[in-house]
């Protein structure tokens, strides 16, 4: 299916870039407004076939669902959120974390897909910074970029850690094998466990605080390699795969913490 819609893109790209030519060609003789409505035409062609020309699918789960059933409340507070750390001690073999550094990302996401909270960017805020530190030194227009002193103050603080990674190979059945039949049979566990924490902003008292851990079975599908929930493929030998495979399992947990956190505030 994907085939089709690249082939779709690459034949309306390629007619606009040809029509665009054509029309930058013909300006220099005098560009009649029917040129222009043909250009116009075709990029509402383009819009109307969006659906089929866009590749991407959501990032979702089954957890997503509990999200989308929330009611959207008039009077949202407004949540701080900080980063989600690592403290599992894993690395991969070059030395870097081998747990996802996207956590705190996956946490707004969930958050905003909660439509419960006004969500406030503490995790990198680095460049607001700049923004701010341009437009105090008179270095941006009087009339453009922030407004100094304008930003939103939270009700609540959350952040937190990831505190469990696992990626293992487990053994089931009997290990017994008489004529052909029982045996063992191997597949994969992938674990995560998070600890979440909200804080109230004005005194540090910590109101709410989780510590969920999800798992996920991965099915054989070859000597050394085994398949996540349909298309996330683990190599233990290669050591390949086992951060898509964690990130799938802390999407869920940090969705489904958001659920209940949605419910203690409201």
């Amino acid at each position: 299916m994907k085939k089709y819609k690249l082939a779709g893109v690459i034949s309306l790209c390629l007619v606009l870039i040809i029509s665009g030519f054509l029309a930058v060609e013909s300006s220099a003789d005098g560009l009649d407004l029917e040129d222009d409505q043909e250009l116009e035409d075709l990029k509402d062609e383009i819009l109307t076939d969006s659906d089929q020309i866009l590749s991407a699918d959501p990032n979702v789960n089954t957890s997503t669902q509990l999200l989308a059933s929330l009611d959207e409340p008039e009077d949202k507070p407004a949540v701080a959120v900080f980063e989600i750390d690592d403290e599992t001690g894993e690395f991969t073999e070059d030395g870097s974390s081998l747990v996802s550094q996207g956590a705190g990302d996956m946490l707004v996401t969930a958050l905003k897909r909660s439509r419960q909270f006004k969500v406030l960017e503490r995790i990198s805020d680095e460049h607001l910074m700049n923004e701010h530190d341009l437009k105090d030194n008179n270095l941006i227009a009087a009339d453009e970029g922030p407004e100094l002193n304008e930003l939103a103050g939270a009700d609540y603080i959350i952040d937190g850690s990831v505190t469990e990674y696992q990626v293992d190979k487990e053994s089931g059945g009997t290990g017994l094998s008489i004529a052909g039949v029982g045996g063992s049979d191997e597949y994969a566990v992938a674990s995560t466990a998070i600890d979440l924490r909200l804080v109230d902003a004005t005194t540090g008292e910590v109101l709410w605080s989780r510590s969920l851990r999800d798992e996920i079975e991965g099915e054989r599908v070859g000597v050394e390699t085994f398949e996540f929930m349909g298309e996330n493929i683990v190599e233990f030998e290669a050591g390949q795969g086992k951060q898509e495979v964690v990130n799938l399992v802390l999407r869920r947990l940090l969705e489904e913490a958001v659920f209940e956190l949605s419910e203690f505030i409201h």
